[in-house]
């Protein structure tokens, strides 16, 4: 009986130390080369400063925000907190500030993404961009 006690506790600390809590801390790394033009009917709501629209890519989906003039800040949806959740994603964005439902963290679009409250204490992944005479963004992480 004592074997029996002491292999199930033993299987239980090996375990845990494969739980994906290691794995859980930071956004995954995936390759983003995107490009898109910005006077497209889909991409209107970013002709206004202040305005953020969501696009696939990245890891979670992309949120692209205009800031003032021709200055943008990209980011991955994956919120930092926890990113490997299934829940853990930007759902929402209002006046410059994105929001994560499972969590309840916020963060700052216009300062790099960084968290205004707990529990997230990383910035979002954030990503490259160009922007071509021609208005086409080139979005990418290498």
């Amino acid at each position: 009986m004592k074997t029996i006690v002491y292999l199930l506790s033993f299987s239980l600390l090996i375990a845990s130390c494969h739980s994906k809590d290691g794995d859980c801390k930071y956004i995954e790394e995936v390759y983003v080369d995107i490009l898109m033009n910005l006077n497209a009917p889909e991409y209107s709501d970013l002709q206004v400063s202040g305005n953020s629209i969501f696009i696939e890519g990245g890891v979670e989906g992309i949120i692209i925000y205009h800031g003032v003039g021709d200055y943008y800040k990209v980011y991955d949806r994956n919120c930092s907190y926890e990113p490997c959740l299934a829940c853990s994603v930007i759902d929402s964005v209002s006046s410059g500030i994105a929001y994560c439902g499972c969590c309840d963290s916020a963060f700052l679009l216009e300062q790099d993404g960084i968290p205004a409250n707990s529990p997230a204490l990383l910035p979002l992944k954030e990503y490259s961009w160009t922007l071509s005479a021609s208005d086409d963004m080139r979005i990418s992480n290498y």
